[in-house]
């Protein structure tokens, strides 16, 4: 690995995860491996406003006999690596020691390695595991989804207590609705000026279970556009399942869909996925996971978001100009997935395709982390970090309320409501960006 400058350009490069070597579940030499890392966090403290991790690491010292790392209890670290949600934006915006500088920095891969050692050593909860199992509580309950909406509802506050004392989960967190199964009725357009495209669309288990809305505007938009489309869903991406540090489970997940997959890459088709934190899945960590799978190779390269995709039918083919102006705005959340990718901020040159529209864009972390935020011992900050871009949302004084994540919209507009006072009237339904655009097109009605 070649040094680089302290504060260079060059690209950060992420290493393989080596969970398939013996060394990478010694637990002395995961110790030793987090001590080096923490000494030049702490030698640092750049990254002390990312997230809750890096204040509780830097309290540990601080609080010491020493003021230095070597009096902190390696016990006491496990504070510091359930704080941390895997965002990765440490890493891709802050850290000046990634690789390939010679220090080679990988906080949320080292956080990674300690929940894959723990569990392997199975101090994972058998209730967070069945949390985790997205697809499988998907299937049963959006079936009943009248009765499962009523009960996770925060007005239902009998069954938000008992949620909270069985299963961790705040009683004040919004938890999403599932939604009604995606009816693809909506036919392809052979005027657009991208006909002759093809796309697969992979709905991810939020488009499948939770908002088909998102799905259903991103098919409207492409086939007005031209696009053959195709909806996909074979099974999660495998992200509640690496959070939990279930490397192995997340590798078999991905070798199988992504052999699904290239099979549509190879008759054409492009991979689009409308949630960021799938996109990350199959772009970065899948091929870190599995770095010899070509399959996963060839994924990779030929997935994009949803919004970078419309970005790039633009540049390349162009795009129906039947846009309407939204004259009450938006405001633009870019979650940390999206920002993680190292695109650009896709979504908002998107939507300023949009003539006449005015789109402000706020670069903050919401705080919800997925499912890290809704629960009991997280909830309060998570909620205190997702503050700061929901003010500066609600200052913008625009009617609709966007991000590119989901979650992160919904509980964006949780904090809004809370914190809305004087503002001008706002529409608080959580919007996807792709929603936007189709709304503008006429193609959805809000």
């Amino acid at each position: 690995m070649k040094n680089r400058n302290e504060g260079g350009l060059d690209l950060p490069q992420r290493n393989s995860v080596s969970w398939e070597k013996e060394e990478y579940w010694e637990e002395d030499k995961l110790d030793q491996e987090t001590r080096r890392q923490f000494d030049v966090c702490h030698g640092c403290r750049r990254c002390f406003n990312l997230c809750d991790s890096f204040p509780r690491l830097f309290d540990l010292i601080d609080n010491s006999e020493t003021f230095e790392l070597d009096s902190v209890d390696s016990k006491n670290f496990k504070g510091v690596v359930d704080a941390c949600t895997l965002c990765d934006m440490c890493f891709m915006a802050s850290c000046p020691y990634v690789p390939p500088h010679e220090f080679a920095i990988d906080f949320p891969k080292l956080m990674l390695r300690h929940r894959a050692v723990n569990f392997k050593k199975s101090k994972v909860s058998f209730r967070d595991k069945q949390l985790a199992e997205i697809d499988r509580n998907g299937k049963i309950l959006q079936k009943v989804r009248t009765f499962s909406n009523a009960i996770t509802s925060i007005k239902n506050k009998p069954s938000r207590y008992i949620m909270e004392k069985t299963l961790n989960i705040d009683k004040r967190a919004k938890l999403p609705s599932y939604s009604k199964p995606f009816n693809e009725d909506h036919k392809i357009n052979k005027n657009g000026l991208s006909y002759g495209r093809k796309a697969v669309i992979f709905s991810t288990c939020y488009g499948k279970y939770f908002n088909v809305n998102i799905l259903d505007a991103a098919h409207k938009v492409l086939n007005f556009n031209g696009v053959d489309t195709s909806i996909f869903y074979e099974g999660c991406c495998g992200m509640p399942q690496l959070e939990q540090g279930d490397i192995k489970r997340v590798s078999e997940q991905a070798e199988y869909i992504s052999k699904l997959l290239v099979d549509q890459i190879d008759k054409g088709a492009d991979i689009i996925t409308l949630v960021p934190s799938c996109s990350l899945m199959l772009k970065s960590e899948w091929p870190l996971m599995i770095p010899s799978n070509e399959n996963i190779k060839k994924l990779a390269k030929n997935t994009f978001d949803i919004d970078e995709y419309i970005v790039k039918l633009s540049e390349e083919e162009g795009l129906s100009r039947e846009l309407n102006p939204i004259k009450e705005g938006v405001s633009l959340h870019l979650a940390c997935h999206s920002r993680a990718q190292n695109i650009g901020p896709k979504a908002s040159q998107m939507l300023k395709l949009i003539p006449d529209t005015k789109i402000d864009v706020i670069e903050k972390c919401s705080g919800h982390g997925g499912s890290w935020g809704v629960k009991k011992e997280n909830f309060d900050t998570a909620f205190n970090i997702g503050k700061a871009p929901t003010k500066i949302l609600l200052r913008k004084g625009n009617k609709y309320l966007s991000s590119t994540c989901p979650l992160a919209a919904e509980h964006i507009v949780q904090i809004a409501e809370c914190e809305k006072k004087d503002e001008a009237e706002m529409d608080m339904t959580p919007r996807h960006p792709i929603e936007i655009l189709a709304f503008s097109y006429g193609l959805i009605k809000f």
